[in-house]
């Protein structure tokens, strides 16, 4: 894997654009731009365009946008700092579909973090212990890019994020399954009512909403926190833990299970399990 890859601050806005995956027998393929939604990124899309690519669609026709300020505004008629309202949005995404069909290849950037230190250890998948000494590590410029990383196909990674302002982020990912320029990062800080415990860890889901009436799932071997037991529509479960002490946390979705490790919340840690695909 040889991904350009980005560091963001938590932001991210607005509507959804799908295709057909399978590319028109006997014609050009036509460029796709693939929009993410409210609080959202680019990176929602990573495997979407890798079943594009499976199907014979070029890679380089395939184009994700990252909205810079992507959460809506609360009133969509009044301004408000680090929000974009629906007129803007619309005028964006115009914008980035000219782009496309001039064929720039120029993209959209959401905010970087720079100066936010990186590091990514392969984890053992049964514990979420590191093994060994970092596989890669860099410190974040103002491109906000933390690439290129080279992973072995089937290693879980942690990555862990450092910046002033936010908490050392711990973020256990479901393995690469191949490379991707989509996999965007983001430094967290935890909420003030957490503060009293003692290792925060957050269950998530980028790709969709958690559905307990068709998913089996399970955080901590019961049912996930904070998802409803009927219908959709939350994508984060989180745990807080108030016992002392490092150990082993897992989360199973669907059949599959990956584990991370708990880190201190009096030390300024923060723990996600990534459930990427």
């Amino acid at each position: 894997m040889n991904p350009r890859h980005k560091i963001f601050a938590p932001l991210a806005s607005s509507l959804l654009l799908g295709a057909c995956v399978t590319a028109p027998p006997g014609a050009d393929q036509p460029p796709i731009v693939f929009v993410h939604g409210n609080g959202d990124s680019a990176a929602i899309w990573q495997s979407t365009l890798w079943r594009f690519e499976s199907n014979g669609w070029p890679r380089e026709r395939l184009h994700a946008i990252d909205l810079p300020f992507p959460l809506a505004r609360d009133d969509d008629g009044k301004a408000q700092p680090g929000r974009t309202s629906s007129t803007e949005h619309m005028a964006y995404l115009k914008a980035e579909v000219e782009k496309v069909l001039k064929a720039t290849g120029n993209y959209a950037k959401n905010l970087p973090l720079p100066g936010a230190q990186l590091a990514v250890y392969a984890t053992d998948p049964a514990t979420g212990e590191r093994r060994g000494a970092a596989a890669h590590s860099k410190t974040v410029g103002s491109d906000g890019l933390w690439g290129p990383f080279t992973a072995q196909t089937g290693v879980p990674y942690k990555f862990v994020i450092s910046a002033p302002g936010y908490a050392t982020t711990h973020i256990y990912r479901s393995p690469f399954a191949r490379s991707s320029e989509l996999i965007h990062l983001r430094a967290e800080r935890a909420a003030a009512a957490d503060k009293d415990a003692k290792s925060i860890v957050i269950l998530t889901r980028p790709r969709g909403y958690f559905d307990t009436e068709r998913d089996t799932m399970a955080f901590e071997g019961k049912a996930l926190p904070g998802v409803p037991p009927t219908g959709a529509g939350v994508s984060n479960s989180k745990v807080k833990l108030m016992e002392d002490g490092v150990r082993a946390i897992s989360a199973a979705f669907n059949g599959k299970k990956f584990t991370g490790r708990t880190w201190p919340t009096t030390d300024n840690h923060l723990v996600v399990l990534e459930l990427t695909y």
